[in-house]
């Protein structure tokens, strides 16, 4: 499996950014849940976990894993979604919604790129930056 290489690739951008990650995992399936400590009130290591959330879910993406396991991509990774698939598969998808939850009655605003937010998935950073997609923050 990758998993060993994926721990030390997470361990390595948790020392780089200078952060500390306790690593929670299902073992049996890859299926990570990096828990990243911060202190919401200071504003880089705001910046500096969503960057470490990014490069973690590239480097599970480029090591053939998934955006998502079980928890599906809500609003935290909808802005990652064409990192995994085309404009056409996006598309599609977007297509299909409507036969399993018409109106937006279903998890209005999350899976898809570009919907519209009705909470924060980032909890305190919502206010002071927002994602902008693989590798970006914007200062708002």
């Amino acid at each position: 499996t990758k998993l060993r290489d994926i721990m030390r690739q997470v361990r390595e951008i948790g020392e780089e950014l200078e952060l500390t990650i306790g690593n929670v995992f299902h073992a049996g399936d890859g299926n990570l849940h990096p828990c990243i400590l911060f202190d919401g009130r200071d504003r880089s290591q705001v910046r500096r976990v969503i960057e470490c959330g990014e490069r973690i879910l590239e480097a599970c993406i480029e090591a053939g894993g998934a955006l998502s396991g079980e928890h599906g991509i809500g609003i935290e990774k909808q802005a990652y979604m064409s990192l995994v698939f085309t404009d056409d598969d996006l598309a599609a998808m977007a297509k299909l919604r409507p036969a399993f939850g018409a109106g937006e009655r279903f998890n209005p605003g999350k899976v898809f790129p570009g919907g519209a937010v009705h909470g924060s998935a980032y909890g305190i950073s919502e206010d002071a930056f927002r994602a902008t997609g693989p590798g970006g923050l914007q200062a708002v």
